[in-house]
């Protein structure tokens, strides 16, 4: 049977002397389509057919014994594979035969790659390339013509060589010409369409001094008034076998005009000049302007874009008052890019501010302006539960607050004093464009147990909310409803394993008529419970822990008038923050006792790197447990049971 697996595996590296083509060779490439006959390894026999090979060459005249770089793309191989791998390590090769200037061989070797095998198939490999040296005797032109490829796999621990030797119907596939390039000038190349100032433009030729440093200029058409200035920054660079490449920006509009120039690159020992054109750009239709926010409060930073607007040119952004009078202090100003387009980081600094201007380079006719208002709303947080352990991290919300600004939180006192930043260990908050607070906060893990306020300061706009740290909580979902109403407990920092009894408690404290649920406690500490709330004197709901402890926690209730809302079906907690985060994962409405598997899910729906977590759902179909996101890809969380209906939930999850 080994011998057998090994001779199989061995059929699979056959494809590997060629494959689809993967990218269209270069337009001066020579492509032939001889017949090869490839001797396939490990004793499975041999295969003949055509295989079409282009090579590219370059550069096109070279020293005796200089380099030569080619380019390689194969069609597929007349071999197949006869099973599937993954991975391969695989490295393709090519013998050129010479004549003309030069006699013998030359081998173009690629680089090793891994790839995919699937089985009776062509393979796909991309074109590879490598360098060969000419004989140091060689002199004029010389012809290179392929007479063999050879690939080299590893496949079980094993180096398998397979040739595939040409056998009729070859040609010669290009040219170099072997002789010192001292007396052959430089070449270059320039876009031959007209570019615009303060862009790059493209460069390339051939016959530069090897590893000399290239200075373009720009000049006059007629080649005077050469100005290495015009060009501000670039890539330029020539490599070792003197081919230039890389690109050359440009300087603004104002110092160079539209017209027809000469692109000149020096090296210290050669010079070429190449055409161009160049073209600022030219708006096609009315200036226009636009504000990310129509208000915002004092403060804030709003965006302030444009369009249509001549390149490179200075852009004056100012504050209105009422009466049309300029707010010197808030001015900013930017320039236009090569696309007419501009944007801007204003700030609203003054309350005074009614009105936005802009115009172009102080040209009164290019006056724009455009509505806007002082908001004078305040802040507002919320931190949703409210509940948090020490060490533990909390989902917040708000709005309102002042754009372009840097939220901070820190934990005080339950009366809003001794506030501490350092009581919060971590922080996602951001603030949106349109003013939205979003984020989550880790609560320091030395955080004693207590009531506190959450508050949260950004641009000189401040929000509280109460917070309660506590080793163990419950939280309830929903909070408030009418008779009827099936409340999701969730628990969290109980004892392992342990049983909890959930009941309804009245305004003294006795127990409600509603029937005791229990649940099992998760490995990590949580759980989720159903309960339904029918008693109409229902002030509370309490967790205990049965036999242990017994631990105690409650949470408020309030009866409604109206219908009993239907619960949420999959909730996380926090629905976002950075890698490391426990997330409490919560589900309803799943098959009583079935097994839930909860993983991290990627853009494109594949599972993260992190390990999977299960749990056993409950008989009222519920569950709870916590899942670390480590993965930085993870995109959301999915449950989904195993063995049963196959029921899938899916949340998003932002890591920050």
């Amino acid at each position: 049977m080994l011998r057998r697996a090994v001779a199989l595996t061995a059929g699979a590296v056959l494809v590997w002397t060629g494959g689809t083509f993967a990218l269209a060779p270069a337009a001066e490439a020579g492509t032939v389509t001889p017949t090869v006959h490839c001797s396939l390894p490990a004793g499975q026999g041999e295969a003949t057919g055509p295989q079409q090979m282009s090579v590219d060459l370059s550069p096109s005249i070279v020293d005796p014994g200089g380099k030569v770089h080619a380019k390689v793309t194969l069609g597929p191989s007349p071999a197949t594979s006869g099973l599937s791998l993954n991975d391969v390590p695989t490295t393709p090769s090519i013998d050129l035969a010479m004549s003309g200037g030069a006699t013998g061989t030359v081998t173009v070797t690629g680089p090793q790659v891994n790839l995919d095998i699937p089985s009776g198939k062509p393979i796909e490999i991309p074109p590879y390339e490598g360098d060969f040296i000419i004989p140091a005797d060689a002199s004029g032109p010389i012809s290179f013509t392929p007479v063999r490829n050879l690939t080299r796999t590893k496949v079980l621990g094993s180096t398998y060589e397979t040739p595939c030797d040409v056998v009729s119907g070859g040609g010669s596939i290009g040219t170099v010409t072997a002789e010192g390039t001292a007396g052959h000038p430089a070449t270059l190349t320039a876009p031959a369409t007209a570019v615009r100032p303060s862009t790059a433009v493209t460069l390339s030729g051939s016959l530069w001094t090897a590893g000399a440093t290239p200075v373009p200029s720009l000049c006059a058409a007629d080649g005077g008034g050469c100005d290495p200035a015009k060009f501000v920054s670039g890539t330029l660079a020539i490599s070792g076998s003197g081919e230039l490449s890389g690109s050359a920006v440009l300087a603004a509009a104002g110092a160079v005009p539209d017209g027809s120039y000469l692109v000149k690159v020096g090296d210290g020992t050669k010079e070429a000049t190449a055409p161009l054109t160049v073209k600022a750009f030219v708006p096609a239709g009315p200036r226009a302007i636009a504000l990310s926010r129509a208000g915002a409060p004092l403060g804030s930073v709003i965006s302030v874009t444009g369009s249509n607007y001549f390149q490179d040119r200075w852009i004056n952004i100012v504050g209105l008052d009422a009466g049309g009078a300029t707010l010197d202090d808030t001015a900013v100003y930017v320039k236009s890019t090569p696309d007419g387009t501009f944007g801007a980081e204003f700030t609203v600094s003054d309350p005074a501010i009614a009105s936005i201007q802009v115009d172009e380079g102080n040209d009164p006719a290019t006056v724009l302006t455009t509505p806007f208002t002082v908001t004078d709303a305040s802040a507002t947080l919320s931190a949703g539960a409210a509940k948090v352990k020490p060490g533990g991290t909390i989902a917040l919300s708000g709005g309102d607050w002042p754009t372009g600004t840097t939220p901070a939180a820190a934990l005080c006192g339950a009366d809003g004093g001794s506030c501490d930043g350092a009581r919060i260990s971590g922080s996602t908050l951001r603030i949106g464009a349109e003013g939205t607070l979003a984020g989550t906060v880790t609560v320091a893990g030395s955080v004693p147990r207590g009531v506190y306020t959450l508050q949260v300061t950004a641009g000189g706009a401040q929000a509280v909310t109460p917070l309660t740290v506590a080793p163990s909580f419950v939280v309830l979902s929903p909070s408030a409803g009418p008779k009827g109403t099936a409340v999701t407990v969730v628990g969290q920092g109980f004892a392992k394993v342990a049983t909890v009894s959930v009941v309804g408690l009245r305004a003294d404290g006795s127990q409600t008529s509603d029937p005791v649920r229990t649940k099992v406690v998760g490995l990590d500490g949580a759980f989720s419970q159903t309960f339904t709330v029918n008693a109409a004197d229902t002030v509370a709901i309490r967790v205990r822990e049965v036999l242990v402890n017994p631990r105690t926690e409650t949470a408020a209730f309030t009866v409604q008038d109206g219908t009993a809302p239907a619960g949420p079906s999959f909730a996380l907690s926090p629905p976002e923050g950075p890698v490391g985060t426990t997330v409490q994962v919560t589900g309803r409405s799943f098959a009583p006792v079935a097994t839930v598997s909860v993983t991290g899910r990627t853009a494109d729906g594949k599972r993260t790197a992190d390990p999977y977590v299960t749990r056993v759902v409950g008989l009222d179909g519920t569950f709870a447990l916590d899942f670390t996101v480590r993965d930085p890809a993870t995109k959301s969380i999915r449950a989904c049971e195993v063995l049963v209906n196959g029921k899938i939930a899916q949340q998003s999850f932002t890591v920050s």
